[in-house]
């Protein structure tokens, strides 16, 4: 759910900020120092750092109760609503084009007190996401010690918050690993490994129709053009790829009937789903 949100947040700050993201990456990565420095081009960070029941809008009803088949009555816990809150950063050469970036994240954010309907992905999808900007919090207190935490100096930061809802009668699943990766070394009196070789990664994702990542197009053809490597998606859409170092790719999909497209992403990374 939370990475559907990521999305949904994504889509909206491409389509409604015009950020092209040919030329600026919006990222969810932990922004320490040693990530900042790794930043060849300009970065929209959005960090998830807080997660917790909004309990002003608790349902005080512990159990709800519906009529069932047969005079029968079906016994439910309500749904709860979690705000999710982010800190957005921005990353860039120049500290103006820092604050650009930031002046349109805000403009963007702001303008959607709630995400727009048609950009929201996935398990969020029908939801009424409310959202508040640059609100205090009472989370963050000290932004020295949060950013003394993360090993980086204090930047200019937008607090962002989204209030999600979570239905309880939702099935838990075991889903596929997006990212994968082995480490090989030996063993130092049994105390770890030492010498330890980073070896490639081995990714998957979902290429889906429809704007719903349940609805996966089978029988695709999933190239990762710089590996020069093929796949074929399974009957839910799902392809991988093993031996893929860390890097930026071009992910060149040829669904049947449909127009070829190529998508940017980056190994490792957070999703590798494409909608089409």
């Amino acid at each position: 759910m939370f990475a559907d949100l990521d999305e949904s947040i994504k889509q909206l700050l491409i389509q409604r900020g015009n950020l092209n993201s040919a030329e600026v990456d919006i990222s969810f990565e932990m922004p320490t120092r040693e990530w900042a420095a790794g930043i060849s081009r300009p970065t929209i960070n959005l960090y998830l750092f807080d997660i917790r029941e909004n309990v002003e809008l608790k349902n005080p009803t512990p159990w709800t109760v519906q009529r069932g088949p047969n005079n029968t009555a079906i016994k439910s816990r309500p749904d709860i609503r979690v705000d999710v809150n982010y800190n957005i950063t921005a990353v860039a050469s120049a500290i103006e084009d820092e604050h650009r970036l930031l002046n349109r994240v805000l403009l963007a954010l702001s303008q959607h007190p709630v995400l727009p309907e048609e950009l929201l992905q996935g398990l969020v999808s029908g939801q009424e996401i409310i959202t508040s900007v640059a609100n205090p919090t009472g989370i963050m207190q000290s932004p020295a010690d949060y950013w003394g935490a993360l090993d980086n100096d204090i930047k200019p930061s937008i607090a962002y918050r989204a209030t999600i809802r979570l239905d309880l009668a939702q099935e838990i699943s075991v889903d596929l690993a997006l990212t994968s990766q082995l480490k090989v070394g030996y063993k130092v009196n049994g105390n770890g490994l030492d010498n330890v070789e980073d070896l490639p990664f081995h990714i998957g994702g979902t290429i889906y129709q429809g704007g719903n990542p349940e609805n996966g197009v089978p029988s695709a053809k999933v190239t990762l053009l710089e590996r020069a490597l093929d796949a074929v998606t399974g009957a839910d859409g799902r392809y991988s790829f093993s031996g893929v170092p860390a890097g930026q790719y071009s992910l060149v999909i040829s669904p049947p009937g449909i127009d070829q497209l190529t998508q940017v992403i980056q190994v490792p990374s957070q999703n590798y789903d494409v909608g089409i």
